[in-house]
């Protein structure tokens, strides 16, 4: 059916949390399974759980910061408009008032590869400029893959960065 599309509802999710962190949770997993079977070796515990701090610390300061960011917002992605609704006011955004849309990602998710050593790969922002110098910042806590949701816009400089952490400035 021509002509006929479903506007895309993005807002902090269960699922978007999950997805997200779906890596660390990987790894805490791995690394229980690894000392089951090294029947918990202390310098085992030493090495490993060091290992996991270096890339879970970083991960759950991401997470804490885009949700701490988009909490309580939800914004509805159109061709031609994004309709912010934040505790309960509304406000539209035209694609004229949209200066650009900058996407951060991390290299993988730039190159558009699943693999992520690091469990920080996968957290990304937008950061969409209005011409009235205001900012808006979307994270992949509304989205699992926020770069691919915003492209769907018509007529708006998009570009894509790399970063290694995607912490927000």
């Amino acid at each position: 059916m021509d002509g006929i599309r479903e506007d895309k509802i993005l807002q902090v999710t269960i699922f978007n949390h999950f997805a997200s962190s779906f890596r660390l949770l990987i790894a805490c997993v791995g690394f229980i399974c690894i000392l089951i079977y090294l029947r918990f070796d202390p310098d085992a515990i030493t090495v490993f759980g060091i290992g996991l701090l270096i890339d879970a610390v970083p991960a759950l300061y991401l997470h804490i910061e885009y949700w701490i960011k988009n909490k309580g917002e939800e914004y509805e992605i159109r061709d031609s408009e994004i309709i912010q609704r934040k505790y309960g006011k509304e406000k539209c955004y035209k694609n004229q008032d949209i200066e650009k849309i900058i996407v951060y990602l991390s290299p993988s998710l730039y190159k558009n590869s699943n693999f992520h050593l690091l469990s920080i790969e996968s957290y990304h922002y937008a950061r969409i400029r209005l011409k009235t110098g205001e900012e808006i910042v979307l994270t992949c806590l509304l989205a699992p893959r926020m770069d691919k949701t915003l492209r769907q816009m018509k007529g708006i400089l998009f570009e894509k960065r790399k970063k290694i952490f995607c912490a927000i400035n």
